[in-house]
């Protein structure tokens, strides 16, 4: 296993976090935190504290044997994380510091542009006011690492379900004049890791999320579902 790049970290916490990885993985996991911004670390360490605290409240009200399909299920799900840690080893060795961004069907609008994925994680990662700030998504975690300085951030979702059938999430850059749109995810856009990129912050406050009918709308029709401050 290559060591992860930085942005991999957060990707690789759920599995960290349940130890669905080899003694050898935790090690090179473990080397790759202790070597990643402080930033980064903090993301990986309140994700793998959400993961572990999500679980133990399972536990305490769960008991009965898990039906086979929902172990089918399970096993269905940690095959697809697998082969997505896979994807990212390959783009490791080919690229230092390239990032798989899993948005083939990502509605992006302009604010969110995979095309340039590694200048502005760069450009983040560089910053010297980079921070991070994780906040619980529907089951899942979401984690932006933003930087004010570089005016651009890094979103990075980890277990969030899919939307239902019929909508997408839709996300918004929040600020005083009102709500920006930043980019929509249908279903097939959501994986076990989900990252992109905020290229422009501007004057924003937070990242909003909405649900909103397929394929999206131009200005929010519901409440926000989550508001990640970005301050």
């Amino acid at each position: 296993m290559t060591e992860p790049h930085s942005f991999e970290l957060l990707a690789l916490a759920t599995p960290y976090a349940l130890d669905a990885v080899s003694d050898t993985e935790r090690r090179e996991i473990e080397r790759g935190v202790a070597d990643a911004p402080t930033a980064i670390a903090q993301a990986f360490g309140a994700e793998v504290s959400a993961v572990q605290e999500t679980m133990a409240a399972i536990a305490e009200t769960t008991a009965a044997q898990p039906s086979s399909a929902l172990r089918e299920s399970i096993l269905s799900r940690a095959a697809k994380l697998s082969a997505t840690r896979s994807r990212w080893r390959t783009a490791a060795i080919a690229a230092a510091a390239a990032i798989v961004v899993g948005l083939a069907s990502f509605g992006v609008g302009s604010q969110l542009r995979p095309t340039v994925t590694q200048s502005v994680s760069d450009r983040v990662l560089a910053a010297p006011d980079v921070e991070s700030v994780s906040t619980p998504l529907a089951t899942g975690t979401a984690t932006v690492l933003f930087s004010r300085e570089r005016s651009a951030g890094v979103l990075v979702m980890n277990n969030v379900p899919p939307p239902e059938p019929g909508t997408v999430y839709q996300m918004w850059l929040l600020s005083p004049r009102g709500a920006t749109l930043a980019g929509t995810m249908d279903a097939a856009a959501v994986s076990p890791s989900t990252t992109a990129e905020i290229p422009a912050l501007g004057d924003s406050t937070a990242l909003g999320f909405t649900v909103e009918p397929d394929p999206g709308s131009r200005q929010p029709t519901g409440q926000m579902i989550v508001e990640i401050p970005l301050r």
